[in-house]
């Protein structure tokens, strides 16, 4: 299908034409397996932290980040609303990555050895790669959400686009760069 694609651009956009290179740059099976999972990902991401946000409030949870911080500290001033959002951010990623990392490991990077060996320094890896991006994702919804008090799903939309970016680079550059095995 992706070929079939291909084709009918390069019909309308010769492949020499500098329109014609991107879309051969960009219009790689890798590359949209990657955006099909990318978007699953952010699919069972956003659904998670949907359902979890909903289960917090119905239960009346503010969040571990209330629970932890001293009632007179400027930043619990500045959670007055809850960090229950952030508690369900964490929970999302995880489910995410466990996710991402099965459908990148077989249909993206195609690595398909399950070899302790070789799937666990993948897994270790791209857990990794994903915790720095995690990193990034919490700080940016902290500040959208605590600081310039943005809504929570407006920012967790945009702050998914910014680590698809971030998590194609690591997956493509780092963990997966090698498909034998």
């Amino acid at each position: 299908m992706i070929e079939k694609i291909r084709e009918l651009l390069f019909k309308i956009f010769k492949k020499e034409s500098f329109i014609g290179k991107i879309i051969n740059k960009l219009f790689t099976k890798e590359i949209i397996t990657y955006i099909i999972f990318g978007v699953l990902t952010t699919a069972v991401n956003l659904a998670t932290f949907y359902i979890f946000k909903k289960l917090f409030v119905a239960i009346g949870w503010d969040g571990i980040f209330n629970t932890i911080i001293p009632d007179d500290s400027p930043v619990l001033k500045i959670l007055s609303g809850g960090s229950d959002y952030l508690d369900a951010n964490a929970i999302a990623w995880v489910t995410g990555v466990i996710f991402a990392f099965v459908t990148n490991k077989l249909w993206v990077f195609e690595s398909k050895s399950w070899k302790p060996s070789v799937a666990g320094k993948e897994f270790i890896g791209f857990t990794g790669a994903r915790f720095f991006s995690f990193v990034v994702e919490t700080i940016m919804m902290f500040v959208m959400v605590s600081l310039l008090t943005w809504d929570e799903f407006i920012s967790k939309i945009i702050v998914g686009i910014v680590v698809i970016i971030i998590n194609y680079v690591f997956s493509k550059l780092i963990i997966f760069k090698n498909k034998q095995g």
